[in-house]
């Protein structure tokens, strides 16, 4: 599974525009993804993406949207990343984020249920 395909898509959850049906279509294909994978997949959404993105969906909820991006999330690898690589207790000391991840886990659900979908969607094709 290529997690960084599975982060970009699911950091559209963050955006005005979403995602289309081709589109997790395309997303579940560029990633590699089959329905094997699947405790893979919800471990890079509900805790990689979720964790990296709870303090930015406190503020748009705090800010009606104001925050979010129009078209794409800009480097949403390197944010993950970032994200993972900080100490986890600095994440649990913070109330915005323990407050913003139960939320962004909340956004992205129906993100992780469509690429999921695809997914298997793919794997009866094939």
């Amino acid at each position: 599974m290529n997690r960084e395909k599975v982060w970009e898509a699911t950091s559209y959850a963050w955006t005005e525009i979403g995602l289309d049906s081709d589109d997790f279509a395309r997303f579940a294909r560029e990633a590699q993804l089959s329905p094997e994978e699947r405790p893979a997949l919800a471990h890079a959404v509900f805790w990689q993406v979720c964790g990296a993105f709870a303090l930015e969906t406190v503020f748009a909820l705090l800010l009606m949207g104001v925050t979010l991006p129009d078209w794409f999330f800009p480097d949403p690898q390197q944010k993950v990343a970032r994200w993972l690589r900080r100490p986890l207790l600095l994440s649990l000391l913070n109330p915005l984020w323990l407050v913003g991840y139960p939320l962004s886990c909340l956004f992205a659900f129906r993100y992780w249920y469509r690429l999921r979908k695809a997914s298997a969607m793919l794997s009866r094709a094939a």
